[in-house]
């Protein structure tokens, strides 16, 4: 049986297609199949890949769009970070022109729409009658 110590999965190309790339195979899987940490619930080893993209964690159902191999990808932390930064940025200097917390005031509840013409209600004189307005004769 082939020795497989270095090459680890990737023995399975054989010679094929250069160190270099077998080396970076090796990486991604390894780093796919490591524990990673569930951003909901914090548990670790609970998440699952279920597609390229899609993770699942076992523990609180909880399905997210990251990495095709990784669920958070270095590219995916620069931009969460720099969108915390820019929020709390904003959120300062709203703090700072108006004096007080940027806290939104509570939205009073939408009234409903008022209700359609029931299904018995076909013709034009039932619904509110057409004949009370006038028709323009050519």
């Amino acid at each position: 049986m082939a020795r497989t110590k270095k090459v680890g999965s990737t023995g399975r190309f054989g010679p094929r297609y250069g160190a270099k790339l077998r080396r970076r195979v090796l990486d991604v899987e390894r780093r796919r199949h490591e524990p990673h940490r569930c951003p909901s619930c914090a548990t670790k080893g609970s998440l699952k890949r279920i597609a390229a993209g899609v993770w699942k964690c076992r523990k609180c159902d909880l399905v997210f769009a990251g990495g095709a191999y990784v669920p958070f990808t270095d590219a995916g932390r620069a931009a969460a970070r720099a969108i915390a930064q820019r929020v709390s940025d904003e959120l300062l200097s709203l703090r700072e022109e108006t004096g007080e917390s940027p806290v939104p005031e509570p939205v009073a509840p939408v009234e409903p729409a008022p209700a359609m013409p029931g299904p018995g209600l076909d013709t034009p004189d039932e619904m509110g009658g057409l004949d009370d307005h006038p028709v323009d004769e050519l």
